[in-house]
């Protein structure tokens, strides 16, 4: 614990308690996007299908402290709240990777290099390099954002994948038959992952599902 920490304890992302950037009780209380009292428009609330992308699975329903500290992570500099938020979603990740066999990576959503300044850091790939790290699989940031897009809030699942036509493509070759595991901080509509797995299909992947950490409701 640095000098700073002792002297100012952090602020729990989720209700502000101090003492860690997420608390035991914010964590106790993210609940899981597959639990059946959840209404999603398909028939497992935590899953979502595509054409290019065969599956995605979100681990949360994004709510409560989860969507703040969500917010915190997205557009508040908190970098730190990654690795709590990824180690709480990596059972769900298990179950998706229970999936997927052979060359396996996980792929962080890319966003465009100016918000990327914005920000410091993309927030998809600290999740990413987090759930990597704890599963053991190799990260493989491949993904480029080409151009910058409008903002997707509020936009239909046809208005996003229009958005995000030709926003994608491949810094480097995708180890040809391979698997990607897609990695992203919110999952809405699964455009943004679909469009990615679109880029990720033609460079040469056999397969590509999609894992977020939490899912609109």
């Amino acid at each position: 614990m640095g000098v700073m920490e002792l002297l100012l304890p952090p602020a729990c992302a989720g209700c502000g308690r101090y003492g860690a950037v997420l608390c035991v009780t914010c964590v106790a209380g993210m609940r899981s996007a597959r639990a059946p009292d959840d209404h999603f428009s398909s028939a497992d609330p935590g899953i979502v299908v595509g054409e290019a992308l065969e599956v995605a699975v979100a681990a949360f329903v994004h709510e409560g402290a989860t969507r703040r500290a969500l917010q915190r992570l997205k557009y508040g500099g908190a970098a730190a709240l990654a690795a709590p938020l990824a180690e709480r979603a990596m059972p769900a990740l298990g179950d998706l990777l229970a999936m997927v066999d052979g060359d396996v990576a996980l792929v962080p959503v890319p966003v465009h290099p100016e918000r990327q300044r914005q920000r410091g850091y993309n927030q998809a790939a600290l999740l990413a390099r987090v759930l990597a790290s704890r599963v053991g699989l190799p990260l493989r940031d491949v993904l480029v954002r080409t151009r910058p897009t409008a903002r997707q809030h509020g936009l239909s699942r046809a208005a996003r994948l229009h958005n995000l036509r030709g926003a994608f493509g491949l810094a480097e070759c995708v180890p040809p038959g391979s698997a990607a595991v897609l990695v992203d901080d919110i999952l809405t509509t699964s455009a943004t992952l679909e469009a990615c797995a679109e880029v990720l299909r033609a460079g040469g992947a056999a397969r590509v599902v999609g894992f977020a950490i939490a899912r609109e409701v």
